[in-house]
């Protein structure tokens, strides 16, 4: 499966940094299964990452997750609050979004 990535998401992801991969939990995502491999697309660069399924986490809200996981393993900085984390993701996806779909975290691991 393909999937876009911001350009700085994608560096992190590629650095080994960012381990944990947020997404709306909508009908393209609710196929995805442990073990699936999936193409980050760098949506600056179109450079390709490919990655492994590792875990597959759900949560009713972004609040939920990120409570749940450091900000850096999800693509934060360091310090990073709960709400900070949340409303930057509100710039990507919808309150209403959140509500109708629920949430993962996909847990990757880089294929060598």
């Amino acid at each position: 499966m393909l999937m876009g990535l911001n350009h700085d998401q994608f560096i992190l992801m590629k650095a080994g940094t960012k381990k944990i991969e947020i997404r709306l939990n909508d009908a393209k995502r609710s196929s995805l299964k442990e073990n699936d491999k999936v193409t980050f697309v760098d949506t600056k660069t179109d450079e390709q990452l490919a990655v492994i399924i590792e875990k597959i986490y759900k949560f009713k809200t972004f609040k939920e997750l990120y409570s749940y996981f450091n900000a850096i393993e999800v693509g934060g900085e360091d310090g990073d609050s709960v709400n900070k984390m949340v409303e930057d993701t509100y710039t990507i996806y919808s309150p209403e979004q959140e509500q109708q779909f629920g949430v993962l975290a996909l847990k990757v691991g880089l294929v060598k």
